[in-house]
């Protein structure tokens, strides 16, 4: 397997879904389908090697050594992400920090010859971090993914294809609720939002939204990178789009709606579950499960930005995507700021 790898990996972040916690003792998660840690995601696919850790914590490069030396032999551990990038000279880089830690992180990266870097969700908590990000990847040429996951979930791809082969019509309205203690905008909220953006194929024209009780005062953001939910908001929010689609957001932690998106469309309409979608044309409730099972997540999204470094083209989720995605959270924190009103895009974070 050794002989079959050839780009090297580094990882920065190493707590959650970075690269712990460990499979069982015999299980790296070669044989998993869903390899869901980075690390895992890396160890699935042979042509990739990973050489460089890096995290504040030091104890937790230490665990992660312990874990893994005998899987990636040029294993090393750092806490200082430039030196390791200047040591390991990675050709792709997981970025897995605090949601407001991850500009410098990319362009640095970018700037230093990183071929491709996969970013975790949301790309950025201020669309001027957002912007130098998009900025320092595109001068430099830098394949970059941002880990929106339900983008590569076979149901959503199934259902994106029907609905570009119009089989409800124009698609006019989405609908999603979820609840729960991670239902808050920058965490789980951002997956939901931008699948929203996914479905409705058009970049959001303006919004309006009322934060849950208690966040009214919420302008700028004040969470810690995601790791305290109480920091950050749960939000019912509208979102108008460029092609006239309409959305109706609905996530709060004090919830437990029915989870899924619900489309309607001129002449049918669709609800997506997680592993399966239904539809009614006008003759009836039918299930479309999607055929065969593929690998998606963390290896799916490494396959195809690896597929994009030697062969051109875009990733599926694009860090100018994941920015219409940011600034609909922001537009929702803005509405809230200025009396549940309307806020036009684009958004000027200086003057909101």
């Amino acid at each position: 397997m050794d002989s079959c790898r050839k780009y090297k990996v580094c990882i920065v972040g190493l707590s959650g879904i970075g690269a712990r916690p460990p499979l069982a003792d015999g299980d790296r998660g070669m044989g998993a389908l869903m390899p869901h840690t980075h690390i895992h995601a890396y160890h699935h696919l042979p042509e990739t090697s990973v050489v460089g850790v890096c995290d504040l914590n030091e104890d937790l490069i230490a665990e992660t050594n312990d874990h893994w030396s005998d899987i990636f032999p040029d294993l090393q551990g750092f806490t200082d992400y430039k030196r390791m990038i200047e040591t390991c000279r990675p050709d792709l880089l997981s970025v897995v920090t605090s949601d407001h830690r991850h500009a410098d992180i990319v362009v640095d990266a970018a700037t230093n010859g990183v071929r491709g870097i996969f970013c975790e969700k949301p790309i950025a908590t201020t669309l001027a971090d957002a912007d130098r990000m998009i900025e320092a990847v595109e001068e430099h040429k830098t394949v970059m993914s941002i880990n929106h996951t339900r983008r590569w979930m076979p149901v959503y791809r199934e259902v994106k294809a029907l609905l570009e082969a119009g089989a409800i019509g124009d698609l006019k309205r989405i609908t999603v609720n979820f609840g729960g203690p991670r239902a808050i905008l920058f965490r789980n909220g951002t997956h939901m939002i931008d699948m929203i953006c996914y479905l409705a194929d058009a970049a959001p024209a303006w919004v309006f939204a009322e934060l849950d009780e208690g966040y009214e005062d919420y302008w700028p953001y004040q969470g810690d990178g995601g790791r305290n939910p109480d920091l950050e908001p749960g939000c019912s929010g509208y979102v108008h789009f460029e092609n006239g689609v309409r959305a109706y957001y609905n996530g709060s932690k004090g919830l437990t709606p029915r989870p899924g998106f619900e489309l309607t469309g001129t002449s049918g309409w669709m609800f997506i579950h997680e592993k399966y979608a239904e539809i009614d044309q006008g003759n009836g409730i039918r299930t479309i499960i999607p055929e065969g099972l593929t690998h998606f997540d963390g290896a799916a999204t490494i396959r195809e930005i690896i597929s994009v470094m030697e062969n051109g083209g875009e990733t599926i989720s694009p860090p100018r995507t994941a920015r219409h995605t940011l600034e609909i959270i922001l537009g929702f924190l803005a509405s809230q700021k200025h009396g549940n009103t309307r806020i036009d895009f684009p958004l000027d974070e200086n003057t909101v």
